[in-house]
């Protein structure tokens, strides 16, 4: 693997899973749009609780083998501040897909009511969430690693 590919391979990884998330947020963010009835936010809530899982998981691998390998020589605290703050409004998320999947018949202003509510957290998650990786992507750009590692580094540091 060429010095360029190494320290790549991090940032096109994470690129990758990043992607996802962000498609994942679009397509509830849709939903929200053409929510119409209770089906369709039983639906969300499926979305919204497979995502929470995803999110978590992804957040674990970062904060066991990623990131503190990294903050031994960068400063991370922003992207320590993020993760508390996702992790909160996670639990938020989560929460609130299980209130969506109780959800039985209701009037259409309660409807029109629980539909603007999804939005706005659908919304808030998803800045959080853009935010949040863009900065860990800034991290992992290889010109920002080069200033602080080593390819030897690197390689050791992750097993390439």
């Amino acid at each position: 693997m060429s010095s360029r590919n190494i320290f790549g391979a991090l940032h096109e990884n994470m690129c990758y899973f990043h992607r996802s998330h962000g498609q994942s947020l679009l397509s509830m963010q849709q939903q929200c749009k053409r929510a119409k009835t209770v089906a369709d936010l039983h639906h969300l809530a499926s979305d919204i609780h497979s995502f929470c899982h995803y999110l978590h998981n992804h957040h674990t691998i970062e904060d066991q083998r990623i990131f503190p390998k990294l903050a031994r020589k960068i400063d991370i605290s922003h992207l320590e501040d993020h993760h508390k703050q996702l992790s909160q409004l996670l639990i938020e998320f989560k929460n609130f897909s299980h209130r969506l999947k109780q959800l039985k018949k209701t009037d259409d202003e309660d409807l029109n009511s629980i539909i603007n509510e999804a939005t706005l957290l659908v919304d808030k998650v998803s800045k959080l969430v853009n935010e949040h990786e863009r900065a860990e992507e800034q991290v992992l750009e290889a010109d920002n690693l080069k200033k602080w590692f080593t390819e030897s580094e690197i390689k050791q540091l992750f097993n390439l």
